[in-house]
């Protein structure tokens, strides 16, 4: 399930935002970090969505549009295997997929909902 954790931004994200400053008009950047927090405790760039994110819902989404071999899909950062196997085996632990890493009935009305895989399969068992 997916939820909003407060973590440090990075040094590119920063440095952009101080850019921002004094664009379009006077302007100065206020850090609320030190220097040494700046230089330490900041990573260079910032971890792309897909990699710190929770996937079960694109994998589901992936699966439903006849994506079959996810390993070797063209992500533009792509997570690691054990991540995907992670998600393949919730999807089969919830009925969404069968023996054989297929979409079942219930897999494909879930795919239909906007929502995490866990609260659309408790949707479709309420009915």
């Amino acid at each position: 399930m997916d939820s909003l954790v407060v973590v440090p931004c990075s040094k590119a994200s920063a440095d952009q935002r101080a850019g921002r400053a004094g664009r379009v008009g006077p302007g100065e950047c206020f850090r609320l970090f030190t220097k040494w927090s700046f230089d330490n405790e900041l990573s260079a760039n910032p971890t792309p969505e897909i990699l710190r994110g929770n996937l079960i819902s694109t994998v589901l989404l992936l699966l439903s549009l006849g994506v079959t071999d996810l390993v070797h899909f063209e992500f533009m950062d792509p997570p690691s295997a054990e991540t995907l196997i992670k998600c393949l085996e919730l999807l089969y632990a919830i009925g969404a997929l069968n023996s054989k890493g297929e979409l079942t009935k219930t897999g494909r009305q879930m795919a239909n909902f906007p929502i995490h895989p866990m609260f659309s399969k408790a949707l479709l068992e309420s009915v």
